[in-house]
């Protein structure tokens, strides 16, 4: 029977935007090459971090400020859609500065954001410990985030899997799409495991692998793999409140008594491997930044592929080929635009209209001979 959108990817992106289009009362399939949510998604380490991870202003910053703003509702609605907790947490993130010419550095972004009306509050190194107790002794400054929150993203997962399947979406995993396929120049449905499947729209949301499907119909969407890898420890009680950002690291607290680590950014193809290097650039970073952490045991290590474009901004909507819109490219950030990207596209898809809000991510840009100049890095 033909659907009316097929997705393809069943990572946060894929999963939020067949809730949106099901909840709308489309009939839709979601094909996953794997497990619901096995690759980036679960992966991650649940940061909703808009303004403590950006440096410039511009759409992209924009965008990330709209989706943090959905989330709690987000998480409300999840929880009653699927009676699972994603853990939602507001109590916002500490910046902390270590070493010389940081302070500078974070003033400027402090400077816009305050302007833009955005909370911040500046915290004196003598009162650093009050905020967060394991932080070094050596800090030299800190940035209270206030509206920089947190979810766990394995359980966001789990939510979406039982919400999806209760809102009827069609659920096919272990399903490798080898190609879309095409009839007088509009897309018309997937090849899947040798078997054809027919759709009114296909989505393709598949993160590091939406690039061999885009080829010969979008060949400037290109996506490329950027590993992120992550070291969970565990001790004796948590030392820390509030996820906490260095430069160099990040420290994020979970309910269940867990510190996550995070994360590298390499460039390694499509290898997952876990390396000593990777994980000891993690650990020094940390130990720096908490001391503390050093007696800790590691709980677990692991690594993501995040789906990375050339300006590291996603690309989303109409590619120019009728039937066939994009959500992918997420980078560092699948997590926290979730929300608003199911949103913009199941706008698109429901009135075949596309939000202006899209514009600056669509596949156009690929096209000019610069990227545009609101790039988010991220801190390493």
């Amino acid at each position: 029977m033909k659907s009316d959108v097929i997705i393809v990817g069943g990572g946060v992106i894929g999963c939020s935007i067949g809730l949106k289009l099901a909840e709308a009362g489309l009939k839709v399939t979601l094909l996953e090459r794997g497990r619901i949510g096995c690759e980036a998604s679960r992966a991650a380490a649940g940061m909703l971090a808009t303004q403590s991870e950006t440096t410039v202003a511009g759409p992209f910053f924009d965008l990330c400020l709209r989706s943090r703003s959905m989330y709690r509702e987000f998480a409300a609605h999840l929880m009653e859609a699927s009676g699972i907790d994603i853990e939602y947490k507001d109590e916002g993130m500490v910046f902390v500065m270590l070493h010389a010419g940081e302070a500078e550095e974070a003033a400027r972004w402090v400077s816009w954001q305050t302007e833009a009306g955005l909370a911040l509050e500046r915290i004196a190194a003598s009162a650093i410990r009050d905020w967060e107790p394991a932080v070094t002794e050596s800090a030299t400054g800190a940035i209270f985030i206030p509206g920089d929150h947190q979810v766990e993203n394995r359980r966001l997962m789990d939510a979406l899997e039982v919400a999806i399947k209760r809102a009827g979406v069609q659920l096919i995993e272990g399903a490798e799409v080898s190609a879309l396929t095409t009839e007088l120049g509009r897309v018309t449905g997937v090849i899947s495991n040798g078997q054809r499947l027919d759709a009114g729209v296909v989505v393709v949301a598949a993160g590091t692998w939406s690039s061999p499907l885009l080829e010969p119909l979008a060949p400037r969407v290109q996506v490329t793999p950027a590993r992120g890898q992550m070291v969970a420890l565990r001790g004796r009680g948590c030392p820390i409140t509030r996820a906490l950002h260095s430069r160099r690291v990040y420290i994020v607290p979970r309910r269940d008594g867990r510190i996550l680590v995070g994360s590298t950014v390499d460039y390694a193809g499509f290898e997952k491997a876990v390396t000593v290097s990777g994980i000891g650039s993690l650990l020094s970073a940390a130990i720096e930044l908490a001391p503390s952490l050093r007696e800790f045991e590691i709980a677990e290590t692991w690594s993501g592929l995040r789906p990375d474009t050339s300006d590291h901004l996603p690309v989303l909507g109409s590619v120019g080929v009728d039937g066939l819109v994009v959500a992918t490219g997420h980078f560092r950030n699948g997590i926290l635009l979730a929300p608003v990207t199911a949103e913009l596209i199941a706008e698109l898809i429901v009135t075949g209209r596309s939000p202006s809000a899209l514009k600056p991510f669509t596949s156009e840009r690929f096209e000019a001979a610069s990227p545009p100049g609101n790039t988010q890095h991220g801190w390493p």
